[in-house]
This record gives structure tokens, sequence and C-alpha cells, in this order.
């Protein structure tokens, strides 16, 4: 057969099996074995490539083996030669250049499992980072609690008769409640609104009782605002709800509806602070009105809030 026909048919079959390849996911005849060779179940493809090395040697030995039968005479010798040539060195070429192909395809599966290795890595160290970032930030958070506590256990309330006592820690919340209802009370009878009475009220009372409890407000407001600034806010903003008495509530509301309370009742309303808060200790059952729902009840904070 002419050696071109051999040539364009080898051509069409090429492109034949292109085509047949780009019309579905249909492999390539053969590509079993080879993905076999360079990618093997096992992870060596050391049996692969010396099965690749043993067909060599025999398609060598058995040109070999050809061209010395054909040497019946001498003058054949010229002719072996260019046969051996011939034939052995582009076969030893195609082989060198599966090699290479076999090589590149290795490196690939070697790159692509260290890509794998190195993103497994980053995230074991990014959640490694992330436990460490949730201790550090539990650590701070419950020495907070604790030094928020013996500021509470600080205030104490002496009075000038000696029958009635002194007053100490939570004790003395109820106290100012009594002292800051009467206060507006008093106001009110004067014909305020009930938002005008409380504002005027707690401004006396503040002055009062300032050196009491400067320090506790400035320090609660900081202890929400750290919990705030984290990426978990619901489980701790309700732990530190739990630390708060109702009378600690109670002034608490009532410190919201003034100008310098103003950003600590934005907090209040973002995650429901006055959710164990008895309403009925308010000091009319209108006040509750003053601030959004949601300052009083958990299930109508933003999803976000609840569960950021």
């Amino acid at each position: 057969m002419n050696g071109w026909v051999i040539f364009w048919l080898a051509i069409i079959a090429f492109v034949a099996l292109v085509w047949a390849n780009s019309r579905g996911t249909q492999r390539w005849p053969g590509f079993d074995g080879f993905q076999a060779i360079v990618a093997p179940k096992a992870g060596d493809s050391a049996h692969g490539l010396y099965k690749i090395l043993v067909v060599s040697v025999l398609i060598v030995a058995g040109i070999f083996i050809f061209g010395y039968a054909k040497l019946d005479k001498a003058e054949t010798l010229a002719w072996f030669g260019d046969f051996v040539g011939g034939v052995i060195g582009p076969v030893l070429t195609f082989l060198t250049f599966v090699g290479l192909l076999v090589t590149i395809i290795l490196q690939q599966n070697a790159n692509r499992e260290a890509r794998a290795e190195a993103a497994k890595a980053e995230q074991a160290f990014e959640k490694q980072l992330s436990s460490q970032k949730r201790e550090s930030f539990e650590s701070t958070f419950f020495q907070m609690l604790t030094l928020h506590n013996t500021i509470v256990t600080s205030i104490d309330i002496r009075r000038s008769d000696i029958k009635l006592g002194d007053i100490k820690g939570r004790d003395c919340f109820k106290f100012f409640s009594q002292i800051l209802r009467a206060k507006f009370e008093q106001d009110k009878e004067l014909g305020l609104t009930d938002r005008d009475a409380i504002r005027i009220a707690y401004s006396a009372f503040w002055i009062e009782w300032q050196q009491d409890l400067g320090h506790y407000f400035r320090y609660l407001y900081n202890v929400i605002r750290f919990i705030d600034e984290a990426n978990v806010r619901a489980r701790y903003m309700k732990l530190l709800r739990a630390q708060l008495s109702d009378f600690e509530l109670v002034i608490m509301f009532y410190n919201c509806q003034t100008e310098q309370g103003a950003k600590l009742g934005k907090y209040a309303e973002q995650y429901a602070m006055f959710d164990n808060l008895p309403k009925h200790l308010l000091y009319s059952p209108t006040h509750a009105g003053l601030m959004h729902g949601s300052a009083f009840d958990e299930t109508l904070l933003p999803q976000q809030a609840v569960y950021g």
C-alpha cells in the first residue's frame, strides 16, 4: 500500500476520533489504560511505566531480529544499518515524547494534590485561628462580666438613720427606683407629658446619684459594645441580660429615655435588653410604648441580631 495512502488514512482516523470525542463524554479508545499508568488508584505509576519499558524493549528487539534475519548477504549490511537507523530512531523519539507527556501529566497530578493539601491546611489554619479568636473573646467577655458584678457589689448607700441600715449591691437599684419614681410622680403632677417628666426627673436623679451610677453605666455600655462588635452576639448578650436584676433594668430603661442614654437605648432595641423586665415595675403601663417593641421581645428582633 502506498505510504501516502496510509498517512492520509491515519489523518482521517485521527480527525474522526476528535470529532467523536467532541460529540459526547465517551473516552477515546485506550484512555483507561493510559490513565491507569499516569494516575493509578494505588498512587504509584512505576508498574505501568515498567510495562511501557518492556514493550519498548520487545519492539526494538523485534526490529533487530527482523533485520538480522534479512542478513543473508554481506551487501545487505548497509541496508540493515539504514533500516535500524530509520526505524528505531523514530521509535525512540516517539517513546521519548511519550515519556515527556507522562512526566507532564504526573507533574500536573502532583500539583493538583499539592494544591488540595494546601487548601486543607489553609482551612485547618482558619479554623484554628477562628477557635483562638473565640477563646480570646470568651475569656475577655467573662472577665468583663466579673468586673461588672464587682462594680455592682461595690455600690453602697449609707443612710443617716442607723435603724434603716446601709444598702449594698443590687439592693441599691430598688432604692434608686423608688427615688426616681417619686421624682417622676412629682413632675407629672405639674402637667408635663410622661416623656418630659421622665427626662426632668431623671436629670435631677442623676445629679444626686451620678457618683454611684456613672461608672456602672459607662462600663455596662462598653460591655454591650464589645459584644456588638463580635461575630456571634446572641448567646453572649443573653448571658449579659441574665446578670441584670429587675430594678437594674428599670433604671436602665429610664436612662435610655434621656439624651445621655440614647446610644444605650439603640442597643436595647437591637438586642431586646428588656426582654426580662417585668413591665409592672415601670412607672406607668404606657411607658413600654416609649421604645420599640424589639426592646422587650426577642422575637421582634431582626434575624441577624438574633443569630448574628
